[in-house]
Formats: structure tokens, C-alpha cells, sequence
């Protein structure tokens, strides 16, 4: 078939539009409309309007998952984050070894997490887990319920969250302080500044862009978190709620309540917060990052 010169181009590029329109458009609108209505057996719709995101607001477990997930962000990004940046500035450094360890810090994030939380569950259980094995041998009380205690099971899952990903934003934070000179930091100790003034008006302003893109990711990540108390929980999000995060709380709507609609305004409305959120931080934060 002869194509001519001005639709050729058009029809190459087409395969692309193709795979985005069916991939990526059609399944935002379909899930906008899935979310004005209600669902039975993903075949019969009854049309509702806005009825699912007014049931949304008014139930009291969405604004209890909106408050695990928000406290998880909150934690899991400050510890996460501070975890990243000290192991990338110390091996940074000229430490013996400093390969193993790049290595065996980046390992976790390359692990199946379903098979890693898997781990986390026989580490923190409360009677033959590793933890309170490791507890009782130096005098501490070794019954501790990490799995099953709504004062302790949301920082478990924290601390399961902070040891497998801390490594890839080490990994970031690592490529950015590799990337800047090592004569700024001779010539500040020439002018006679010591290690803190060299790390805090030099490395840490020139590192801003990356430090910037980290905190972004891990806060849509945190977010999103779903699979660490889908796994060490059950699937419940238990005890009472305690980790029962949105993404979770939309999953159990879907699939466990068969709430199609409503499972899909969650989606978006979390999808909204999300996007806001990063806008914000944008505004907040990009000039200084150069963006």
C-alpha cells in the first residue's frame, strides 16, 4: 500500500497512540465511570452519580485508613530517608569494603516483597520469632505481639518498609554525591571548614535536586503501601484497623466487599490527594531543587 509523504509519519507514530489510548485512557475514564456507579458482577451498572465518593466521606474507616497511611508516610519517609543518606554519605567515603556493603544494602529492594514480608512474619512472631528470641537471650520480655498489637504492628510494618527500600534511594543519593566535585570540598577545608560546614553549605545544597526526587517518591510511595500489611496482617489490616491502609482498604472494598464503584472512587480520590500533594511539594520545594 502507498503511503504518501505527509501521512506516512502518522502512521508509524500510530501503534504508540494506539497502546495509549487502550492502556492508559481507556482505563482512567472506564474507572471514572465505574466509580458513578454501583457495580454488580462487573456486567450490570446502576447508575448512582456521585453517590459513592458522598458514601466515601461520610465512613468512618476511610478517614481511619487515611490516617494510617498518612502516619506511615510520615514515619517510614523521615526514617527511610535519614537511613538513605547516612549509609550513602559513609560509603561515600573511602571505607574498606564499601562495594560489599553498596551490594548488600541495594540486595533487599531486588527481593521478591511478598517473599521478604514472608521472611519479616517468621522473624516477628511472637513466639518462635527471631526478634523475641534475640530479646529474651539479653533479659528483655520476649513476648512481644509485633503482629498483633495496635501499638506495635503499624512501626513493624515500618520497619520492615525502612529495610527494604532504604537501599534504592541509597542507591540515588549515592549517584548525586558522586557527581559532585571533590575540589568544593578541598578548597572549604583550605578556607578551614570542618566535616558539618562542608556537608551542610556544600554537599547538602548541591545535592537539593536529588534529595528533592527522593522525597517525592517515597512519600506517593508510602502512600500506596499495600503489600507490607496485605502480607505480615493477612490481608486484614489488623488489629482493629490499625494498618489498614487506602490502598488496602480499596483492595478489601473490591474484592472482599465486592464494592466495585465505590472501591473505584477511593482509587481516585486517592489518586487526587496523591497528585495535590506532589503539586504542593513541587511549588514548596522545586525552585530550590532547579526545577
Amino acid at each position: 500500500m502507498y503511503l504518501s509523504k505527509k501521512s506516512a509519519p502518522y502512521v508509524f507514530i500510530s501503534p504508540f497512540f494506539l497502546l495509549f489510548a487502550l492502556f492508559f485512557l481507556f482505563p482512567i475514564f472506564y474507572g471514572v465511570w465505574l466509580s458513578l456507579n454501583n457495580v454488580f458482577l462487573l456486567n450490570k451498572l446502576d447508575f448512582a452519580g456521585i453517590r459513592n465518593y458522598m458514601n466515601l466521606f461520610a465512613n468512618p474507616r476511610f478517614y481511619g485508613s487515611l490516617k494510617v497511611s498518612v502516619l506511615f508516610t510520615l514515619f517510614h519517609g523521615s526514617t527511610h530517608f535519614l537511613l538513605a543518606l547516612v549509609a550513602a554519605v559513609i560509603l561515600n567515603s573511602r571505607l574498606r569494603g564499601r562495594v560489599f556493603f553498596r551490594a548488600a544494602f541495594f540486595l533487599p529492594v531486588t527481593t521478591s516483597l511478598v517473599v521478604a514480608a514472608l521472611i519479616w512474619v517468621l522473624i516477628l512472631d511472637k513466639d518462635i520469632g527471631l526478634l523475641n528470641v534475640a530479646l529474651r537471650a539479653i533479659g528483655f520480655s520476649g513476648r512481644q505481639d509485633w503482629l498483633n498489637s495496635t501499638k506495635l504492628t503499624l512501626w513493624s510494618i515500618v520497619f520492615v518498609a525502612d529495610w527494604r527500600w532504604f537501599g534504592y534511594q541509597m542507591v540515588i543519593l549515592l549517584a548525586g554525591l558522586q557527581n559532585i566535585p571533590v575540589e568544593l570540598s578541598e578548597a572549604a577545608k583550605i578556607d578551614g571548614a570542618n566535616g558539618f560546614q562542608i556537608f551542610f553549605f556544600i554537599t547538602v545544597p548541591l545535592l537539593y535536586p536529588v534529595i528533592f526526587f527522593c522525597i517525592v517518591v517515597i512519600i506517593i510511595g508510602s502512600l500506596n503501601l499495600f503489600a507490607e500489611p496485605f502480607v505480615l496482617t493477612e490481608g486484614t489490616g489488623g488489629p482493629a484497623d490499625s494498618t489498614l491502609s487506602l490502598a488496602l482498604y480499596l483492595y478489601k472494598s473490591a474484592f472482599e466487599y465486592f464494592k466495585i464503584g465505590y472501591a473505584a472512587a477511593l482509587g481516585y480520590v486517592l489518586s487526587v490527594f496523591i497528585i495535590v500533594l506532589s503539586y504542593v511539594q513541587v511549588r514548596l520545594s522545586g525552585s530550590r531543587a532547579g526545577l
